[in-house]
This record gives C-alpha cells, sequence and structure tokens, in this order.
C-alpha cells in the first residue's frame, strides 16, 4: 500500500508540477527593470493569459495522448508537449530526473485522470435522450380579495366559507392539476381546512402539469379557533396590519414542516402568532392546534420529522397505520391478517379493535403520501426520519430521538 501510494503520488506531483512551472515561466517572462517599476494592465493581461487554465477544456487534451499503457515518466513528456506554454526548463529537468529515478518500470493508462475514472469511462456506454423541453410558464399577478380582510373584523357575524367559494376552498382544491389528485381522498380531510383561491393559483398557462408549482403551505389563518385557512405569503404580508391590534380568536401564524429534529415549527409558539397569544385578557384562553389536526397538517407540508411521541402515535393513527414495534395484540391481528404487510389497517372493525379512533383515510394513503413528501422536498423521505422510517420502512423509529 505505501509503494502503490508514493508510486500515485509522483504520477499527480509530475503532473502538477507542468502548472507551477507556466507560472514561474510566466513570471519570469517579465521585464523588470527596476523595483519601482508600474504594471501595465498588458503585462498583468500577459500573466494572466500565461498562468491561468483555460476556462473550457476539450475532453481530448485533459485525457491527453491515447489510451495506452506508459510509464509515468513518458506520461508527462506528452503532458508537457501538449501543453501550449512554456516550461521552466530548469524545475522540468528535476522532475524528469525524479520520475527517471523512482518511477520504475510500472505502467499505467496515459489518460491523466485516476484508475477509478478510467474505468468508469472505459465501460460507460454511451446513450443518446430526446427529452422535452418543459413550457414556460407565467405567473400570476397576486391579488388580494376583500373576504380575506374581513376575517380580521372581530365584530362581524362568522363568515360562512363554503358560499364564498370564488375565494375559500376545501383543503383538497389544492391538489387539483397535481399528477396524485385522485389519490388525495377529498372526503378525508377535515371540513375546516380551506385554502384561498390565490393559494391554488399560481400560473396563468394552461395545459401543463402542476406538479412543479404545488405552492409550499407556510402561512395559516386561524379563523375565530374555528377554522384553518391556508394563505399566500402576498395575504399574509397584508393582514399582519390589519391583525396586529385585534384580539387573538383569529391569529396569523408561519407553519414549517419539520425537516430536522428538535427544529421549531412555529404554528404554537405564542409569541410569534399575530396577534401575539402574550398578555391577554384572562377572559380569553389562548388556542392551541391540537395534535389530531397538527399531523394532518404534517401531511399536507411534507413534515419528515416529529417533536414528541404524542405526534408520531396520532400521525399513524391520522393514516390508520400500525406500524412495528407493535404490542402483543398488535402482532395477533398481524397474524391474523388485519394489519398489511405496509402497516395500513383498512377494515373499520379492526381499526375500533386496534383502538385507531383517530382514522381519516379509509384508504391506502402510502402512496399519496409518499408523492406528496418527494413533491415538497424534491426527494424521498429519508429511512432515517420519523416520517419515512414509518411510511417506507413500517417501523417506529421516534424511540431513537435522544441518542
Amino acid at each position: 500500500n505505501t509503494k502503490q501510494s508514493t508510486w500515485d503520488g509522483l504520477h499527480h506531483w509530475a503532473a502538477q508540477s507542468i502548472s507551477f512551472q507556466r507560472k514561474v515561466r510566466a513570471f519570469q517572462e517579465i521585464q523588470w527593470e527596476n523595483q519601482q517599476q508600474s504594471i501595465t494592465s498588458t503585462m498583468m493581461k500577459k500573466l494572466i493569459n500565461e498562468c491561468l487554465e483555460p476556462e473550457i477544456i476539450e475532453l481530448k487534451h485533459m485525457q491527453g495522448t491515447a489510451k495506452v499503457l506508459e510509464i509515468i515518466e513518458k506520461i508527462y513528456i506528452a503532458r508537457c508537449q501538449q501543453c501550449n506554454h512554456h516550461s521552466s526548463t530548469i524545475i522540468h529537468n528535476i522532475v524528469l530526473r525524479r520520475l527517471h529515478e523512482y518511477g520504475g518500470t510500472k505502467q499505467r493508462l496515459s489518460q491523466l485522470l485516476d484508475e477509478e475514472q478510467q474505468r468508469e469511462l472505459e465501460y460507460e456506454l454511451e446513450e443518446e435522450r430526446q427529452l422535452a423541453q418543459p413550457l414556460s410558464s407565467k405567473p400570476c399577478c397576486p391579488r388580494l380579495n376583500t373576504e380575506i380582510i374581513q376575517l380580521c373584523d372581530i365584530n362581524s357575524q362568522v363568515m360562512n366559507l363554503a358560499r364564498l367559494s370564488n375565494v375559500f376552498h376545501p383543503l383538497p382544491h389544492a391538489f387539483t392539476g397535481i399528477k396524485f389528485f385522485k389519490q388525495c381522498q377529498p372526503n378525508s380531510w377535515p371540513s375546516n381546512f380551506w385554502i384561498s383561491t390565490e393559494f391554488q393559483r399560481v400560473t396563468e398557462t394552461k395545459l401543463i402539469s402542476l406538479d412543479p408549482f404545488m405552492r409550499p403551505p407556510r402561512w395559516i389563518i386561524v379563523y375565530r379557533n374555528q377554522h384553518i385557512i391556508f394563505i399566500t405569503a402576498f395575504e399574509a404580508n397584508w393582514l399582519m396590519v390589519y391583525l396586529t391590534s385585534k384580539s387573538p380568536v383569529t391569529t396569523l401564524r408561519l407553519l414549517l414542516p419539520r425537516v430536522k429534529r428538535f427544529q421549531s415549527i412555529f404554528v404554537n409558539t405564542p409569541t410569534l402568532t399575530v396577534p401575539s397569544l402574550i398578555g391577554i385578557s384572562n377572559r380569553i384562553i389562548p388556542y392551541f392546534i391540537a395534535n389530531e389536526w397538527l399531523v394532518q397538517l404534517f401531511v399536507f407540508n411534507g413534515t419528515r420529522y416529529f417533536d414528541i411521541v404524542d405526534e408520531q402515535t396520532a400521525y399513524c393513527q391520522c393514516l390508520s397505520l400500525c406500524p412495528q414495534p407493535r404490542t402483543s395484540i398488535e402482532k395477533a391481528a398481524f397474524g391474523k391478517g388485519w394489519i398489511a404487510v405496509d402497516e395500513f389497517v383498512s377494515d373499520s372493525n379492526h381499526r375500533r379493535c386496534l383502538s385507531i379512533n383517530q382514522a381519516r383515510f379509509t384508504l391506502n394513503p402510502l402512496t399519496f403520501v409518499k408523492q406528496l413528501i418527494e413533491n415538497r422536498n424534491n426527494f424521498q423521505a429519508p429511512l432515517l426520519s420519523h416520517v419515512g422510517s414509518i411510511i417506507r420502512n413500517s417501523f417506529k423509529t421516534y424511540g431513537t430521538i435522544n441518542e
């Protein structure tokens, strides 16, 4: 191993010396008259051209001569001949002498790449592909509907959001135009989860897939502590002004997906709501989103980690999953076929026997959840994440969070 490392190092040392020789020769070419001589722009341009590697190198120039086995001394000589720059004669002779003394007769491929790269190039198959270029898209111009501002009016009656279909839609409407829209099970989402029309309206271009344009869910309005409405950042920016001095029965909140352990998602942080839940009247009870609703928001925004074990339990309940490790009752149920291999419990009676009382999805949602997480994060949920382990490996891993 030591001999091989020394031999490889000698080869790379010789290759790097070519660059060093070029720089030394470039500085030697400068005609110095005295120490006070000023350097002109012409001299600097010439120095740069002589010192720097070209930004674009043809593959045949980078690899050197024909692909044949040669000793490293001859590889070095061939590379010097290929180089268009003048080299330092003194350093060149020293490198040649060192290669002659220690290079030996061992051969390698004449290209300047290492052996692993050579193997990849040697066996790489040329493949021609024709890819359709995506159509250009025009973003929608943001707008603010008056009904959005009316959400801030605490003195008026509670708005009937279902009747304002030009401004508010049930949450599954966010999947309109998305390839997995049919798998989202629209009737499985809570009736008090909404999106604004602007939240779903992203691009004006028609007849294209909206998968790349699915808006990240970041801002929500908790309206009268009854409804959760996803809005755009543009709408949230306006509502901050109207909600600052209002009663906290309607609050603007930031909801972040938890993409790493111990990360705050802000949605239930009292000091970060608008208006703040700190210092409110004793007659008003601060409203915090319960885990039962929170985990459904986790499904929607592509969260990958849990903060407490109750979130993990509620998440599995919501998706009607019974992953490992299982209790003795759950193991017996798995043996009877009540629990599928992918951990989904489809029968309502079996769910009741297994105390899965908060199930929202009656059909297997795993394919939908995987696709949604991949859309939100641009990659699959990692197996080491809490959610990734559940939906891909059928295993709860929250117990390792403190390790």
